[in-house]
């Protein structure tokens, strides 16, 4: 097939009318950890990135790749979102260049919608979960075979915490909150927009693999692309073609396809993961946690050492950062242990935008002042909502930086996008 390309858009300047550079790569294998490290730092230099082999892995799950060209534009830094797939073409935010690969899951997640969204689409809003369920499904099976079967539990078992915190905000009760919610009577598909629709239809679409096997269910996932390509399906399209395709296992006698796709709140089984990523994140959480309980300083963790984090990918440092900021949901750390820290993990120097941000929400809570100049930085340099909305939110809320929140507001709020702007306008009481 064509090899993928990434559009680099140019600023306007003398001589140059905003003209797209293309940049030809042909997939190749992931960069290995010897090449970077999880903070997005170049360990290796003077070499060449490797292209992920995303497209190539697509096909191998679902079938060929019908759409001719793949190409990604990188769009200007005020671009809200993480990306936005259209046939043959994806839009990229630049806080995916961390350097090291490590947030190739958006990118994955984009091209997946080349079968899952474009080639087949939902018949209506009300079944958004086949577009995003499936898409999520097929990202996952790609950074399985990418980067190996504990990445895609990682991030299975990670898509689950977003679930049932999409359900708990939502309510466990509340129609929003089924696979298939009701939007009769001019309810805005927007209003129901949630993680719901992605997480909940990867739980179902996974649960459904379990019952009849990989090898298997591949095969259907490449079928069904095959029977419905160019089409829009339902839900009740999806569960006929499905129970017709297995019409022989018994086992699919258990699946109550009413409780999964029209009863609200959290799937009615539990998949089983392999946490064994997630729980070094999470240790390491506790031991930062445990050693300074009353948020008054102290030592480190005895055990605590600058190799921590090797081996690990951006995601896990993300995760170990934000359950720590759980576990000091009632006593801050103390700026004491952030600086700590930061000596320990090198965190300030970090290239990763996911991770960057995780600290600083740490750091401001905790009172450390030193990030706050690397905060405002990373307001100015760049717009997108996941993280904008977080770091106004948090400065606005500690009475020592709330008028610091205001006044880059104000000083940047022309810079953002309008619906960036209107966010956070709404967030910080502007409207």
């Amino acid at each position: 097939g064509d090899p993928c390309q990434v559009l680099l858009p140019v600023p306007r300047h003398a001589g140059c009318q905003g003209h797209v550079h293309r940049r030809r790569h042909r997939p190749r294998r992931a960069e290995g950890p010897d090449e970077c490290d999880p903070l997005g730092r170049r360990r290796a230099q003077g070499r060449r990135p490797q292209d992920l082999p995303v497209r190539a892995e697509g096909e191998e799950v679902a079938g060929p790749y019908l759409w001719g060209r793949y190409d990604l534009l990188l769009l200007p830094p005020s671009f809200p979102y993480g990306g936005m797939e259209n046939p043959c073409l994806t839009f990229v935010t630049p806080t995916l260049l961390a350097g090291d690969r490590s947030l190739a899951n958006v990118v994955a997640h984009e091209i997946a919608h080349s079968w899952f969204g474009n080639l087949i689409t939902n018949v209506t809003w009300e079944h958004f979960w086949l577009n995003e369920g499936w898409t999520v499904f097929m990202e996952r099976k790609i950074l399985g075979r990418v980067y190996g079967e504990k990445t895609l539990q990682f991030h299975a078992a990670m898509g689950y915490v977003d679930l049932r915190e999409a359900v708990d905000s939502i309510g466990r009760d509340h129609g929003f909150t089924r696979l298939v919610p009701d939007l009769s009577g001019g309810l805005d598909p927007d209003d129901a927009f949630s993680k719901v629709p992605y997480e909940k239809g990867f739980y179902f679409l996974y649960y459904l693999q379990g019952l009849v096997g990989v090898e298997d269910f591949e095969a259907f996932m490449k079928d069904y692309v095959q029977r419905f390509k160019f089409e829009t399906v339902s839900s009740e399209e999806f569960k006929a073609f499905f129970t017709a395709y297995f019409t022989s296992r018994t086992e699919l006698e258990a699946v109550d396809w009413d409780v999964w796709l029209y009863s609200p709140g959290l799937p009615p089984v539990e998949n089983s993961y392999d946490h064994t990523l997630a729980d070094a994140s999470m240790n390491l959480a506790k031991s930062w946690h445990t050693c300074d309980i009353m948020g008054i300083g102290g030592e480190p963790p005895k055990a605590a050492s600058p190799s921590d984090l090797d081996g690990w990918s951006s995601l896990q440092v993300v995760l170990f950062l934000d359950k720590l900021g759980e576990f000091r949901s009632m006593t801050p750390l103390s700026p004491v242990i952030t600086r700590k820290m930061n000596e320990f993990y090198k965190l300030d120097d970090s290239n990763n935008t996911e991770i960057r941000c995780s600290w600083y929400l740490l750091c401001i809570k905790a009172g450390d002042e030193t990030v706050l100049p690397k905060v405002t930085n990373l307001l100015r340099e760049q717009g997108r909502m996941k993280f904008l909305r977080p770091l106004y939110r948090a400065l606005f809320r500690s009475e020592a930086t709330k008028q610091l929140a205001l006044e880059t507001f104000a000083d940047l709020r022309d810079t953002y996008h309008p619906i960036a702007s209107k966010m956070l306008s709404s967030d910080l009481g502007f409207s």
